[in-house]
């Protein structure tokens, strides 16, 4: 049995929200490492530090790039720079005004047949970062295992992209990073199904995928159940969970608010926001009960989320593009990190949980710029 922990990452989905987890990452990374005395602080190779990594949606970017070796400075700058024309037709941001009311009834007509975004600008800004490697490549590259929750859209069932750690996985070995994160990242109403080809021998036919934050949106049991099957037997294991700041997104309704249609429900766009945020709120939950009774094999940490007052609640909505939303998703990021900071390193009874999660982001190597 080996000492070494199998240690597990696993990343909410959230449209543009990726900003703030990218930003608490990389933060928590760069204060860890002044903690430490390090003097390197950029481009920290925070993938290096997990045995699996698994991310849904938004997630799915994140945690490829993370496995690839791309710095989580170069995505929070992706997200910055293509999220006009990655979210091209945003949502209006809900103010309860009439005028807003009156926008976001023209945005469901307007996406009455076709979904508010093109795909491509998406492929666009993902293929220079990572290029044309495939999930065998990059798990050969680097000895990281990945898992990738998404919908096989004509059978609807659920389909993981998985890296070839194990003998068995073999389906997924030729499909390429830039198609899987397209494939998990196709959120209903918002983009459209993504098409792929099966890069397989012999066969022809496209499959059709759909965003796995629909039933995997917090992807921590995929993680949980991955390394249950794929760690040394005995081995501990230790999973961080990694949210998205949904902030509070709480209505008052009643009664008269029972009898919904396609406009109260904009369109469908609050459906999809509705299935994501629930499963991001139950699975942590869930997954807790599963470790409690797996005595002390395995450990399960998520990253606590700061405090988000109403008025920057309107700013996470999954497509908002504007440059108040992207500075606001930032500093909440900021703001979760010293939240996680001060609970790790100032508790007066430091506990070994508070141990792993300041060790996972300690003796990171700086990334090579040639990635490839």
């Amino acid at each position: 049995m080996t000492n070494k922990p199998y240690r597990v990452l696993c990343l909410d989905g959230g449209g543009i929200r990726g900003v703030y987890t990218a930003t608490v990452l990389q933060q928590m990374a760069v204060r860890v490492a002044r903690l430490s005395g390090k003097t390197q602080e950029e481009h920290l190779d925070l993938g290096a530090n997990f045995d699996l990594i698994v991310g849904t949606s938004t997630g799915s970017i994140l945690a490829v790039a993370l496995a690839a070796g791309v710095a989580l400075e170069d995505v929070s700058r992706l997200y910055r720079e293509k999220a006009v024309s990655i979210f091209q037709r945003p949502m209006p941001l809900q103010d309860g005004c009439f005028s807003t009311k009156m926008r976001t009834l023209g945005w469901v007509l307007h996406n009455l047949f076709s979904p508010a975004n093109e795909s491509a600008p998406l492929r666009t800004a993902l293929q220079p970062v990572l290029k044309e490697e495939t999930l065998e490549q990059m798990f050969r590259r680097r000895n990281i295992a990945l898992c990738v929750p998404t919908i096989d859209a004509e059978s609807q069932r659920a389909w993981v992209f998985k890296t070839p750690h194990g003998a068995r996985l073999t389906r997924d070995n030729n499909y390429k990073l830039v198609d899987v994160c397209m494939a998990s990242a196709a959120a209903p109403v918002f983009f459209p199904m993504h098409a792929v080809k099966s890069p397989n021998p012999g066969v022809s036919a496209p499959h059709l995928f759909v965003d796995g934050g629909l039933w995997g949106n917090n992807p921590v049991l995929v993680g949980l159940v991955e390394a249950l099957e794929f760690a040394a037997p005995g081995q501990k294991i230790e999973i961080l969970s990694v949210g998205t700041c949904a902030g509070n997104k709480a209505r008052t309704l009643n009664v008269v608010d029972a009898p919904r249609g396609s406009w109260q429900w904009r369109g469908g766009s609050d459906i999809v926001t509705l299935s994501l945020e629930a499963q991001a709120s139950v699975y942590p939950y869930l997954a807790s009960k599963i470790v409690q009774a797996m005595s002390d094999r395995v450990s399960l940490h998520r990253l606590l989320e700061p405090h988000v007052s109403g008025e920057e609640s309107k700013h996470l909505a999954l497509d908002a593009n504007d440059q108040k939303s992207l500075d606001v998703l930032e500093m909440l990021g900021q703001r979760a990190t010293d939240l996680n900071m001060s609970a790790l390193t100032n508790s007066p009874q430091s506990s070994a949980e508070h141990a792993m999660v300041l060790d996972m982001f300690s003796n990171l190597n700086q990334l090579r710029e040639d990635k490839q």
